[in-house]
């Protein structure tokens, strides 16, 4: 027990101290305030700004996350105080026990002895432990206070942001064109916008203490895509695709690193001011890249265009620009927008270009009248909703587009200029689509879609990303959501391409440098293709929440039907099986079926499809190769018998026809060498006598041209020895004759 107590000192000395904990609590108190008041300044100006608000919500939550990270620490100090005291008062409980157990007797004072020093070690440990949990509770008191703040805060934006949300449509301010609506120019107006300039808050120490790591990888991501873009620029000047990066890598290089940190900056809650800047930085680096992208003069112009009102757009939000001076603003874009959409559309169609164009920008000068509209009317909730998210959402769609455009072209210089050329160098097309489609599904997936959501419904990019993925239906007592259909699509798909990758290395790079048979290999490779697939089929069914032991019980449960219903299928099944197994027909193989010879391109699971020489292909079911006679002329080896008959004249020289027969089958580099040609003398026909050339093709592919050659060489050879090819001959004799018909001397004619 003297043990316990001393290990138990020293490990309450190393225990953090509570006054560090009191410290920082007080700090996220006092960066609480600023949030909160502008919250209240907000509640008493009654001009309820949603994107500012959506700002202060995020301060909330960052300071949230700062005070759990800080607490976890002390509850876990204070759950270990809480254990020991429970258990050095267990032990007191237990002595007290022992001590009522024993009988009051002289001789067992050095047993009383024990007992008084075992209560005076448990009331020192107790000593020790007490006033420091009683501490330590104190401060997760204060910090539960600070929570509640936190709550009440968030609460209280949650139904600001919700009533805005519910006024969209009802929430009306005087009509544009009345005398109301005039009457707000004045001085206060001045004043308010004065106001909202000196409210904006600068990034300070606290911003880079927090943030800092991400300007930090911003940084840096940017230095290497402006050094990877200079050092390749030859390569990529050369591509007419990609030469606009080359011509500026510096551009490249900001637009890249703002897109892979801008989702970073949207979950850490980063300040109005550093996103402002962040936004128009990366809305000029896409302008720079854009342009020399597009040809269109009209398109480049849409794209210049719409960058300067998505970067005052964010301005005007920082500034918190009064709500008559916004809606003058919006009235004023939304005409030059409608204006500007219908002089692109007629030079689009004048140009002849895709009618796509022409539509879209047709339905946007439509709905950039039904804008103006809604302001000039008073709808002002409407039409700042409807202004703010198509400027959002035609932003953050062009933006996707380019970068996923440039993320292409980087996965097509990596696969032509890298090692992965080497792999792929027979299907390098096919491998860059199969990536990019795969990126592209990603990106849309992931980043695209929750990012067009938190412009549309969401507050945030983190909500709009909960919302999408817990976004489902129930299937019984389990849901399926698109999250868990999103992680089984990428499995499968995952599976798909390491299946394809494995089988190029495998197949197409190992069994061909160790010379494995063509057969074999296609073997191989369909059977790693199915072991891929059938693993990836298990892990996407795990991945939506089936437990793999139900699904082999429904699997059971089925099997009879299955057995019923299916007995074809199944049959085919096992048949293709059996012919990958076995082998008795491989791919490239030629075969005789049917009364017809065809070539075998492939062989799955279910049929064997086959070419005939007349290019048609035929499905197969592998039963029917398993159960019928099949011929395979290229089973043991390619070599294939020809047997060309040919009939000379009677009085022909033998020796000679047989020797020259020979000789034109020696001259033919196709043929065999072993077993050399032979030439019988079959028999004596009615008009012919018949020999028969007998030659060994090297490949059957070669059957009908070497046929074709041979006959050639025949007839040309027997022509040089008047070797005469017999045809039949016939006499005809005749009994009786009408004399009308006779042939007359000319001299009795008359």
């Amino acid at each position: 027990m003297y043990g316990r107590l001393a290990v138990l000192e020293n490990t309450i000395a190393g225990l953090p101290d509570a006054s560090e904990f009191q410290k920082k609590y007080d700090k996220i108190e006092a960066n609480l305030n600023v949030p909160a008041d502008q919250l209240q300044k907000l509640r008493d100006s009654k001009d309820y700004r949603y994107k500012k608000l959506i700002e202060l919500k995020q301060e909330i939550e960052q300071e949230n996350e700062s005070l759990e990270k800080i607490s976890a620490p002390l509850s876990k100090s204070i759950s270990q105080l809480g254990a020991w005291r429970k258990e050095w008062l267990r032990d007191r409980e237990r002595w007290n026990k022992w001590q009522s157990s024993m009988p009051e007797e002289r001789e067992l004072d050095q047993i009383k002895s024990t007992f008084l020093k075992a209560n005076d070690t448990i009331d020192r440990a107790l000593t020790l432990i007490l006033p420091k949990l009683e501490t330590m509770l104190m401060v997760q008191e204060k910090a539960g206070t600070i929570q509640k703040r936190m709550r009440s805060l968030a609460a209280d934006i949650d139904g600001l942001l919700l009533r805005i949300k519910r006024g969209i449509l009802f929430e009306e301010s005087p009509p544009m064109l009345s005398s109301r609506y005039f009457s707000q120019f004045g001085s206060g107006l001045w004043l308010s916008a004065q106001k909202g300039m000196d409210e904006i808050s600068w990034p300070g120490k606290r911003f880079f203490d927090r943030h800092g790591w991400i300007v930090v990888l911003q940084g840096l991501f940017a230095v290497v895509v402006f050094i990877a873009v200079y050092r390749n620029r030859r390569v990529l000047d050369a591509s007419k695709r990609w030469n606009f990066l080359a011509a500026r890598p510096f551009a490249a290089g900001l637009f890249l690193s703002f897109m892979t940190t801008a989702f970073l900056y949207e979950y850490q809650g980063a300040p109005a001011t550093w996103k402002l800047a962040n936004s128009v930085i990366a809305g000029i680096s896409f302008a720079r890249l854009a342009g020399g992208l597009i040809e269109e003069s009209w398109k480049r112009q849409f794209v210049y265009g719409l960058v300067a009102v998505f970067s005052v757009n964010r301005l005007i939000s920082l500034v918190s620009l009064p709500l008559p001076l916004i809606r003058l603003y919006i009235v004023l874009t939304a005409l030059a927008g409608l204006f500007l959409c219908v002089r692109w559309a007629q030079e689009s169609s004048r140009h002849k270009e895709s009618g796509r164009y022409a539509k879209s920008l047709r339905l946007g000068s439509l709905f950039l009248a039904g804008i103006v509209i809604a302001e000039l009317s008073g709808k002002k909730g409407l039409a700042l909703y409807l202004y703010g998210s198509l400027i959002d959402a035609l932003a953050t769609v062009l933006v996707f587009l380019l970068f996923m455009y440039t993320i292409h072209g980087f996965v097509e210089g990596l696969f032509r200029t890298s090692s992965l050329s080497r792999l792929t160098e027979d299907d390098t097309d096919a491998s860059i689509l199969r990536l990019t489609r795969f990126i592209d599904v990603a990106v849309c997936t992931l980043f695209l879609l929750p990012a067009l959501l938190r412009i549309l419904v969401y507050d945030s990019l983190e909500g709009a990303m909960k919302g999408l993925l817990a976004f489902g239906f129930n299937m019984g007592t389990h849901r399926i959501t698109v999250g868990l259909v999103m992680v089984a699509a990428g499995i499968l798909y995952g599976t798909l391409l390491i299946s394809w990758i494995s089988q190029k290395v495998l197949v197409d790079k190992v069994l061909v440098r160790r010379h494995v048979e063509m057969g074999i290999r296609h073997s191989i490779k369909r059977l790693v293709h199915y072991a891929f697939i059938f693993v990836g089929f298990l892990l996407a069914i795990s991945a939506l929440g089936v437990e793999i032991t139900k699904l082999t019980i429904m699997l059971s449960a089925l099997g009879v039907g299955i057995g019923f219903g299916l007995q074809g299928v199944v049959n085919n099944f096992v048949s293709g099986l059996i012919l990958l197994f076995e082998r008795p027909v491989r791919v490239g193989d030629f075969i005789e079926f049917g009364g017809s010879w065809s070539e075998v391109r492939s062989i799955g699971l279910r049929s064997t499809t086959v070419q005939t020489f007349d290019s048609a292909d035929i499905i197969i079911p592998n039963a029917d190769l398993i159960s019928n006679r099949v011929t395979n002329w290229t089973l043991s080896n390619r070599r294939r018998r020809l047997d060309i008959p040919v009939g000379v004249a009677y009085g022909s020289d033998i020796p000679v026809v047989i020797e020259t027969l020979i000789a034109c089958a020696g001259g033919n580099t196709m043929l065999a060498e072993t077993p050399p040609p032979q030439v019988l003398f079959l028999r004596f026909g009615e008009s012919s006598l018949h020999f028969e050339l007998r030659v060994f093709v090297s490949d059957v592919r070669n059957s009908m041209s070497v046929l074709s050659e041979l006959h050639q060489e025949i007839d040309r050879r027997f022509r040089e020895v008047k070797i005469e090819i017999a045809f039949p001959q016939r006499d005809l004799h005749l009994r009786s004759v009408d004399e009308s018909v006779m042939l007359r001397p000319p001299e009795t004619a008359g």
